[in-house]
């Protein structure tokens, strides 16, 4: 190679890094689907809850008297959605109502990692399980089958979904005190553990709930997964201290 074409090749290599290191970082949305996709420490970590959430289960039914349960959220903490995500950033788009939809319809999500360790556990100590969700009532049949093709339903399981003017409070609620759709009816239930991924998904003080509503009980009975794809994070600042 001659001395002015191997200077060529250099000045192009060069210009190639200059343009490399010029471009802007991936989107936090981006790195955050990689990161549930691709990376270990995502399943040990979704893993490590459940199992901590289960340990706790098996403290808090040694002393249950009484029928006993423990609530869900469906999505990012049973189902993982990041297919959905996934299909979503490679065209640039947001999330919508009617791709997400679509998206219910196909039942493909598969089980978050832990989650069903965790719920066989709780059905082998005598549990029962709710899952209490904001997806639209309408989507209820198609997440009960995407539920039972992850290896995660049983039809003694409650599917609290969202309608109108029925928060998750109340759907809460009917559990504890065994009256309304979410119940088991004439039977209430003592919440041994609460699962999810958004502060949404666990009783506010105000509920009045046993074991819940301030920041101590996570790790007691309220388990939080890591969930670094969307959120009210995303938006605002939601982090007080």
């Amino acid at each position: 190679m001659s001395i002015r074409r191997l200077g060529l090749t250099v000045v192009a290599f060069l210009m190639f890094d200059a343009l490399v290191a010029a471009q802007p970082p991936a989107p936090v949305r981006e790195v955050g689907i990689k990161y549930v996709r691709d990376s270990e420490e995502y399943g040990a970590l979704t893993r490590q809850v459940y199992r901590a959430a289960g340990d706790a289960v098996d403290r808090a039914r040694s002393a249950a008297s009484s029928p006993w349960a423990v609530v869900l959220d469906v999505d990012e903490t049973t189902l993982d959605n990041s297919t959905y995500q996934l299909e979503r950033a490679a065209y640039g788009l947001p999330f919508e109502a009617a791709s997400w939809s679509a998206w219910v319809e196909r039942r493909q999500a598969p089980a978050v990692p832990g989650a069903n360790g965790f719920i066989d556990r709780v059905r082998r100590a005598g549990g029962h399980v709710a899952f209490i969700t904001n997806r639209d009532a309408t989507l209820a049949e198609a997440t009960r089958a995407n539920l039972q093709a992850a290896g995660i339903w049983n039809d003694d399981d409650r599917l609290c979904a969202q309608k109108a003017q029925y928060p998750k409070a109340q759907r809460r609620r009917e559990v504890v005190i065994g009256a309304g759709e979410c119940a088991w009816p004439n039977r209430p239930m003592r919440i041994v553990a609460f699962v999810g991924d958004q502060t949404g998904d666990f009783p506010a003080a105000s509920e009045m709930i046993p074991d819940t509503g301030t920041d101590e009980v996570f790790g007691k009975t309220c388990f939080i997964l890591p969930n670094p794809m969307y959120g009210e994070w995303t938006s605002r600042v939601t982090r007080l201290k």
